[in-house]
């Protein structure tokens, strides 16, 4: 049943993707995120849906009147650059075709980032992206949340099979990289109840990432409260408020979670830590012996473990656990360079944002925008150091959003009046305070974050 409500679902969406590219891009957002094709049990379980509507997205894209340049972006161009050098080194990997495997999927990520900063040049279309983002990972929250507090937390919180977020902790740290969107989109919209309705999915997605059970998502949660509290106008209120409901979740959980979460502060008796740093200094050795490193997740394989041993290295492939090191590992010292770049200029756009839009009330949602982006990129940088998350599609996405976020900034004719540029219909996005649609979910631009 579920199968045919999601084959009902696409081929509906398909005609309209030819009247308005947007909504592919959208529906390409949701199958990427939210996996809906891992949560049925029949003919499309598995089956590879982002390809097809990928392409005719695409290809709806070329027929249309849209743009077909993106805005220039030093994370756009870093991010190309990067995928452009991720191909040469699988090219020349360890194991060419255990790589090639992993470029596919990369690439297929970073065509998607580019057709959403071709897209995302409105402010209710970057609404849409961000709503799509929100409901493809608040599913899994409000499920995940809903089994944990269904079974008292005594078991892990899993994402979807055969996914980035399969894992617990590769979900725990999605989840709490959601959180800033979710709090973003319930300050600027005006009616109570969407407001009340993202409040209660933060509560069970605070729930969910507690029941993970995974370390490093409760350490990327408290850097999350942390840069949330020094870029609150709140301040401390946000830091005591975070720590509360944080605090008031573990005493509802059992006490293996607490045993598991105790280990954070032995973490040099941990064995699982030192497995960490035994990959960490193979990613190294491989780097520092071949330039292009040695292809996407070669350090998973028992072959170059062996073959770039040293002491307190691995001794049998091992995920690299840590975004830094699995791309020095990967893709050497230069791709390293390149992520760090796009990083780098990722944040930068989130800066400027901030003093494009100060003293500015009409662009006060663009400044809870860039707060909630850096909060929710500084929660994956610190998460993402003890996990192989590198190149997951969800927070390439929010890189991307940056640039596209200065590029609406920077036009203020555009954001002040978009319903001229296009109907309303085809913006399809969460309309905003600009279209006629929008006029129940106006931003509340007094309201503090």
């Amino acid at each position: 049943m579920r199968d045919l409500v999601l084959l009902a679902a696409l081929l509906g969406i398909t005609p309209l993707i030819f009247r308005a590219p947007i909504i592919g891009v959208l529906t390409w957002i949701w199958l990427s995120l939210m996996n809906p094709q891992r949560e049925v049990y029949g003919f499309l379980a598995g089956f590879g849906l982002n390809f097809y509507v990928a392409a005719i997205t695409i290809a709806a894209w070329a027929m249309s009147k849209e743009r077909k340049l993106a805005p220039p972006n030093l994370a756009t161009v870093a991010l190309v650059a990067f995928g452009a050098w991720t191909c040469v080194t699988t090219y020349y990997a360890l194991d060419v075709d255990y790589s090639a495997v992993l470029l596919d999927r990369t690439l297929k990520t970073i065509a998607l980032c580019l057709v959403i900063t071709l897209a995302a040049t409105t402010k209710s279309r970057m609404q849409g992206v961000l709503w799509m983002i929100a409901v493809s990972l608040g599913y899994y929250a409000v499920k995940g949340g809903g089994f944990v507090v269904l079974t008292g937390g005594t078991h892990r919180v899993f994402g979807p099979d055969e996914s980035m977020i399969e894992d617990n902790n590769s979900l725990g740290l999605a989840l709490v990289m959601l959180l800033p969107l979710l709090n973003y989109l319930r300050v600027t919209s005006e009616r109570l109840v969407v407001r009340l309705g993202l409040l209660a999915v933060m509560a069970l997605n605070f729930v969910a990432i507690i029941g993970t059970y995974s370390r490093g998502a409760l350490v990327a949660l408290g850097a999350a409260i942390v840069v949330t509290a020094l870029r609150s106008r709140s301040g401390a209120a946000m830091l005591v408020i975070g720590a509360l409901i944080v605090g008031g979740l573990v005493q509802f959980m059992p006490d293996s979670w607490t045993e598991r979460m105790a280990s954070i502060q032995t973490y040099e008796e941990d064995a699982s830590f030192a497995g960490r740093t035994a990959a960490w200094r193979t990613s190294v050795n491989i780097a520092n012996e071949r330039l292009l490193g040695g292809g996407f997740s070669a350090v998973d394989l028992d072959e170059v473990a062996e073959r770039f041993y040293s002491p307190g290295a691995l001794t049998d492939g091992r995920a690299a656990h840590s975004i830094y090191f699995q791309v020095i590992g990967d893709h050497g010292y230069i791709g390293l360079a390149l992520y760090v770049l796009m990083l780098g200029a990722s944040v930068l756009n989130t800066v400027m944002v901030l003093g494009l839009t100060r003293g500015r009330p009409e662009l006060d949602w663009a400044n809870h925008l860039a707060r909630a982006l850096q909060v929710s990129m500084a929660a994956f940088l610190v998460g993402g150091a003890a996990l192989s998350m590198a190149y997951y599609d969800g927070f390439l996405i929010l890189l991307m959003l940056s640039g596209a976020l200065l590029y609406v900034v920077r036009q203020p004719v555009r954001v002040a009046s978009t319903t001229g540029a296009e109907p309303a219909w085809k913006q399809v996005a969460m309309p905003d305070a600009e279209t006629q649609l929008g006029r129940k979910f106006r931003p509340r631009l007094s309201r503090s974050n």
